[in-house]
């Protein structure tokens, strides 16, 4: 009876601690599924783009920049109105050039240089929106070709525009659009489709003077207007994004960028997207040398 007694103890004592065991699991179970339900999730970060392969190509890199940082990122590109999507939070980040960003927002701001635009933008930005450093070794302002010697600078033509008929043309790829010449309107202006044709114009005399959006070579006669005085606002790429979503990892990353960027490299990287590559793979090419 003792035996037996003893027996149904040890049986009793074996449930009780399968029983004891098997609440403290799902006890622990249900508590850590609790615990990664109220886990924050972190956001992704959207980059976007506008249509010209200049944005999509530092659109990726901004995006794989920030995902090696250990960011959840997303590409959204063809975006018609990239900055209200960037006001309305649709997009986190967007890539531009801090000349054109500050005719935007202050159009008669003196600052034109490299070195006084920066600061200047920064002034002028909205309280919502930040720029990252600017990529000095980007300049993108347009250039100024003309057939005649008569003016060896912008600043020396500018005084004679109004008398003056100019030809306008984008460089295939890069963002579009006229370029202000500073104390400078041109009787009239005609757009080219590319800027061999406006070249061809001017060596025809259909035009004057040139305006090319973007860096850009002459020959056969033709010779590009020195700028020392940056008649032209100056161009540098910046990545603008929403201000206080980035801690100093991440914005560390995106001056990294702005610090291995130049302007020969951007345009090889458009060229390559212009033939058919994929963004995507070029920019993370592009990041693989850089060793970001």
């Amino acid at each position: 009876m003792t035996a037996n007694k003893g027996s149904w103890c040890r049986q009793m004592g074996s449930g009780a601690w399968r029983r004891t065991l098997l609440a403290t699991l799902v006890a622990t179970c249900g508590f850590a599924a609790v615990s990664c339900a109220n886990e924050p999730v972190a956001p992704v970060v959207v980059v976007g783009a506008d249509s010209s392969v200049e944005s999509i190509v530092l659109a990726q890199i901004y995006s794989q920049a920030l995902t090696r940082a250990g960011t959840a990122t997303a590409v959204r590109t063809e975006l018609s109105t990239p900055i209200a999507d960037l006001d309305a939070a649709r997009i986190a980040l967007l890539p531009a050039r801090n000349g054109a960003l500050l005719e935007r927002w202050d159009p008669e701001s003196p600052a034109r240089t490299p070195k006084n635009v920066p600061a200047a933008l920064n002034a002028a930005l909205p309280e919502r929106l930040s720029v990252s450093d600017a990529a000095d070794g980007t300049e993108l302002r347009a250039r100024v070709v003309m057939k005649s010697d008569e003016f060896a600078t912008v600043s020396a033509l500018a005084p004679q525009c109004a008398s003056l008929t100019a030809g306008f043309a984008d460089v295939p790829g890069l963002r579009r659009g006229l370029p202000q010449i500073d104390g400078c309107t041109f009787a009239n202006v005609t757009e080219f489709a590319d800027p061999e044709s406006l070249r061809e114009a001017l060596r025809a005399n259909q035009i004057q003077v040139g305006v090319v959006n973007g860096p850009t070579t002459a020959g056969d006669g033709l010779r590009v207007l020195d700028d020392p005085k940056y008649a032209v606002r100056t161009q540098n790429v910046v990545a603008l994004h929403r201000s206080g979503i980035f801690n100093r990892v991440q914005a560390k990353k995106l001056n990294y960028v702005a610090g291995e960027l130049n302007t020969a490299g951007l345009l090889e990287l458009v060229a390559k997207v212009r033939r058919g590559d994929d963004p995507a793979v070029v920019a993370r090419a592009w990041l693989d040398a850089h060793a970001l």
